[in-house]
Order: C-alpha cells, then sequence, then structure tokens
C-alpha cells in the first residue's frame, strides 16, 4: 500500500506542474524529415565508420507534422513522401501516421510526446502506378480501398522531444512500427514485440499557431 501511494504521489507531482505549465490548447505544424533506415541498420554504418547513406537523398522522407494539444493530451498527423527501392522497383512512398497520446510540457523549455496509431504504408510502382501497402511484416500486398489498408497497416508508435525556440519548435522524433494490425484485432501481444532498435529517426520544425 505505501510503495502504491508513494508512485501515485510521485505521478502527481510530475503531470502536476506540467498539466500547470502547459497550454491549455495548441496547434502546431511544420516540416519534418525521417531518414529511412533503422536504428541497426544506422548502428551497423556508425560502426563501419560508413556515412554514404546519410548523404544520399534517397534515404530520406519528407513531409508535414501536425499535432494538437489539449493540457496532455495530443493527437499526431504525419504525412511523409519518399523514394524506395524494393527488388530492384522503384516506389515512389506515402507514408501516413495518425496517433493519439500524451504530451508534457518542461519548465516551458522542453515538450516530451508518446503516441500510438496505424500507419499506413502506400507505395506506388514508379513505372506501371500500381500502388499496394506495407503491413506489420514489412511485405508489400494489394489493398481494395483505404479502409481494407487501414486494417492491414500496422499501429506504430513514437516519441517526441521539442525545444521551445520562441514560436518554433525544433526537435526529434522516433517511430517505431508495431507487428498489431486491427485486421488481427485479437493479437494484442503483438503491440507489445516491436523491436525497439527497428525504428527511424527524424527530426520536425513545428510553427505554434495557437
Amino acid at each position: 500500500m505505501k510503495k502504491r501511494l508513494i508512485v501515485l504521489l510521485i505521478v502527481v507531482c510530475v503531470l502536476l506542474p506540467a498539466t500547470l505549465s502547459a497550454a491549455m490548447v495548441d496547434l502546431s505544424i511544420g516540416a519534418t524529415a525521417l531518414y529511412n533506415q533503422t536504428f541497426t541498420q544506422m548502428q551497423t554504418a556508425f560502426d563501419a565508420e560508413d556515412y554514404t547513406g546519410f548523404s544520399t537523398f534517397e534515404n530520406y522522407a519528407f513531409g508535414a507534422d501536425v499535432r494538437m494539444k489539449i493540457l496532455l493530451a495530443e493527437v499526431d498527423l504525419v504525412g511523409m513522401f519518399g523514394q524506395e527501392t524494393i527488388g530492384g522497383t522503384d516506389y515512389t512512398t506515402i507514408s501516413v501516421l495518425t496517433a493519439g497520446g500524451i504530451s508534457l510540457d518542461i519548465l516551458n523549455f522542453a515538450r516530451l510526446g508518446f503516441a500510438m496509431g496505424p500507419r499506413f504504408n502506400v507505395y506506388i510502382d514508379s513505372a506501371t502506378g500500381e500502388a499496394q501497402v506495407k503491413d506489420s511484416n514489412n511485405v508489400l500486398v494489394d489493398w481494395n480501398n483505404f479502409g481494407d489498408a487501414f486494417l492491414k497497416s500496422p499501429v506504430a508508435y513514437r516519441a517526441t522531444v521539442d525545444f521551445d525556440l520562441g514560436g518554433l519548435m525544433l526537435g526529434l522524433n522516433y517511430t517505431v512500427d508495431t507487428l498489431y494490425t486491427f485486421e488481427n484485432w485479437d493479437k494484442v501481444q503483438d503491440l507489445f514485440d516491436a523491436d525497439p532498435n527497428g525504428g527511424k529517426v527524424g527530426i520536425s520544425l513545428l510553427f505554434s499557431l495557437l
């Protein structure tokens, strides 16, 4: 009982100042860029002292980052465009993440966030125009409509840390796809079997509108 009380007091001590120091409502919009290699691949490149991938334009995806925050709750909408070659086939990639979670303001200087939600990964064949989606097994599969794509797309985690530059927010984000899809809604364990080193690192520059 005492341990639970201590944990509760710690949570209150952390959340209460964050809530009081935060704006009631905040809407931010800006640009984002994602390095389209996993953290494991980045570590391998660093260990081999091979930095050529970081200067290759095709290894990056670019897009927009929109965040709506009400007290501690936050909703993220992230759209990304990029290019990728799989099995000798060139694809134009479109990734859309819709996620909900929590966001904590730290002394009006930094903001920490964690959210989760489905991430659509659409791959369009540059030669034929045929579109497919990438499922939780990292395999390209056919889809009939957006509802079908929603069911097949993996749920992703997204962690963010942003720094307030006075009307601007500059931050890093880390996105990890899980094995969970709404198509197999009963396999809840797949939410926790994601490889934490299989995520991708990005950077965002946000303008606060509210």
